[in-house]
């Protein structure tokens, strides 16, 4: 009787995790580093390798609207440093479709 009554738990949880798996698969985690001469160039550029590295397709886009057509950015994140008189910043991000 307890397998029987744990199998509908056991069933929803595995059917969580594939659903949550292929989610995550339509994502694509990239990273770059860039050097500029503001921190705000310098992000920009970071962006613009990664958004490379996505899809080279998706490039022309990016550097005319600075969006990235087709994609959900998620978990945008950089650290930024002073190099005497440039910047340097490395980001991160996942691209979803």
């Amino acid at each position: 009787m307890r397998i029987a009554a744990t199998f509908p738990i056991i069933l929803a949880a595995t059917a969580l995790a594939l659903a949550a798996g292929g989610a995550s698969a339509a994502c694509l985690t990239k990273g770059a580093v860039a050097t500029s001469g503001t921190e705000s160039s310098a992000k920009w550029y970071a962006m613009e390798t990664m958004v490379q590295a996505v899809d080279w397709a998706l490039w022309p886009s990016y550097v005319a609207t600075s969006k990235v057509e087709g994609y959900r950015v998620t978990g945008e994140r950089f650290k930024c440093k002073t190099d005497g008189a440039s910047v340097t910043c490395q980001g991160r991000a996942s691209f979803c479709k």
